[in-house]
């Protein structure tokens, strides 16, 4: 069985099988395409035929809707010749004359309902898928451009000028070549056919065709009004040439890109413009491992740069300033320098480092990793420019300590004191070992399980442990706490041994609060209700 399209007395395209064809040579449309145009074709006779179009360009069809392919892909070559303007309402297209309506009709294969088939018949399937794609049109807010990149992504680039820009690196002088293209058709294979755009002036030469080429170069016209690069290209008449450029102008041509695209021109790029790496000031903060840890620790501040994950040289520092600006060939890949910018970010670095003398505290390198400035005021301001040429990380030995932060399945094993009379249960155990740890950091921790999943027991696990083996205390605060007796009990319960206040007007007269708040003594577990 294959899929076919049949020609019905009413005039209209219907989806059929066929068992007496065989199937086309090569392999055949997937049973994904096949899907896609089956439900295509139940909305309409109009959406069937642009899914067969647009996404069946790659596949050996049966005869007949090889046929219907090639009628939709002439009214698509229309389409995609129309200007790339922003509105989303276009003109319509009006249908093949009376000399190719004959041609097409001779060339039509046996099919189901080719007895039906006329020039009227055809002018009607033309007009219908017209008006299906102006009315589809109509109702996308990216207009025509945004209709084809989602629907027919390949025929969005035919009827279109590209520009191509290319590495060429056995000229070291001019290692990047250029040249305007533009697609006059979709070639066989779903690929698109490029032509140098000067063969364009000879293919639309003359009268006749002045308006198409009006039509194809009007994007071209829009970014030359807006980009002088572009402008200076036209003028001279180089766009029609292939060009051999140097890095500073392939540079300038990439950072028109904005322009490009906006005025409707396609471009094509080497792949490593879009992930093009970028030397910048390297920050680290606490590379050094101390022996001792806490909120108030003083961290190492070091400056330095590096292109990725990578340090740079001084040598190779000294060739990135000293070259043109925009694209320098480094470590065998071009890498984007703005030498101005850089030098900023390294000075407002280098400032910052030297002023932080022997170290910055924990707090403030907490405020620099989560991208925050040291400077509040700052904050109310735009965003820093430096931050685009530099980067923050933290350094070996403390990017350990925040690993084990973030993940506490990862800390060594670790057991509740004696004081707590329960066994944990696997997750309590996680959740206890990673308050401990912050407790041993000398850091607050926030401990939001669910309701019901034991975050008082794991509490109690930590102040148990910290009663018979730390000298600092621990202190426990609940913001939904259970009522005072019930959390005494459970005191009782698991940790009997804990000393423990209850710091709170219900229990304890406010003359007695106000005493024990002067004179608490440092081992004391505290735990608010």
């Amino acid at each position: 069985m294959t899929i076919d399209l049949a020609f019905t007395p009413s005039g209209r395209l219907a989806l059929a099988e066929s068992a007496e064809q065989a199937p086309p040579a090569g392999p055949g449309p997937t049973e994904g395409q096949i899907a896609a145009l089956k439900k295509a074709f139940a909305a309409s006779q109009a959406e069937g035929l642009f899914t067969l179009a647009a996404t069946w360009s790659d596949a050996p069809l049966a005869p007949s809707l090889a046929f219907w392919h090639g009628f939709a892909g002439r009214y698509l070559e229309q389409l995609c010749r129309l200007p790339d303007i922003a509105t989303s309402q276009i003109e319509p297209i009006p249908p093949p004359d009376t000399s190719d309506l004959k041609s097409l009709l001779l060339g039509a294969p046996p099919m189901q309902g080719a007895e039906y088939l006329s020039e009227e018949a055809l002018v009607t399937v033309w007009t219908d898928l017209d008006s299906w794609v102006r009315g589809t049109v109509a109702a996308n807010k990216s207009g025509l451009s945004g209709f084809l990149k989602d629907r027919a992504p390949l025929w969005h680039q035919v009827g279109r000028v590209c520009f191509h820009l290319a590495e060429n690196r056995a000229d070291p002088d001019y290692p990047f070549a250029f040249l305007a293209t533009y697609a006059p058709a979709l070639a066989r294979g779903a690929r698109v056919q490029y032509q140098p755009l000067s063969k364009a002036l000879r293919e639309y030469a003359g009268e006749k065709n002045k308006s198409a080429l009006v039509r194809l170069l009007s994007p071209v016209h829009q970014a030359s009004q807006k980009s002088r690069f572009v402008k200076e290209l036209v003028e001279s008449g180089d766009i029609y040439q292939p060009l051999a450029w140097t890095p500073r102008e392939a540079y300038r041509f990439l950072t028109e890109m904005p322009v490009l695209d906006e005025c409707g021109v396609l471009v094509r790029l080497p792949n490593w413009w879009k992930k093009r790496p970028r030397p910048r000031v390297a920050v680290s903060i606490g590379e050094n491992r101390q022996k001792k840890f806490s909120a108030r620790s003083m961290l190492d501040f070091k400056v330095g740069l590096a292109l990725g994950d990578e340090r740079l040289t001084e040598d190779e520092w000294r060739q990135l300033m000293s070259a043109d600006e925009g694209l320098v060939l480094l470590r065998g890949q071009w890498v984007e320098v703005d030498r101005d910018k850089l030098a900023e970010a390294l000075q407002h670095w280098k400032k910052l480092e030297q002023a932080a003398g022997d170290g910055i505290s924990f707090v403030e390198g907490m405020r620099l990793l989560a991208g925050a400035n040291l400077d509040p005021a700052a904050e109310e301001r735009d965003a820093d420019p430096e931050r685009e040429w530099s980067f923050v990380h933290a350094g070996q030995w403390l990017g350990e300590i925040l690993a084990k932060v973030r993940n506490p399945e990862s800390l060594e094993a670790a057991e509740a004191g004696n004081g707590l009379l329960a066994r944990l249960r696997p997750y309590r155990t996680t959740g206890f070992r990673w308050l401990r740890f912050m407790s041993e950091l000398g850091l607050g921790a926030c401990l939001a399980d669910d309701m019901g999943l034991g975050k008082t027991i794991q509490v109690l696990a930590l102040a148990g442990g910290a009663q018979v083996g730390r000298k600092h205390a621990a202190r426990g605060s609940w913001s939904s706490p259970p009522r005072c007796w019930e959390l005494e009990a459970e005191i009782d319960r698991f940790a009997p041994s804990l000393r423990t206040m209850f710091v709170h007007s219900s229990e304890t007269p406010k003359d007695r609060l106000a005493q024990w708040a002067r004179d608490a003594p440092p081992s004391a577990a505290w735990t608010w209700c």
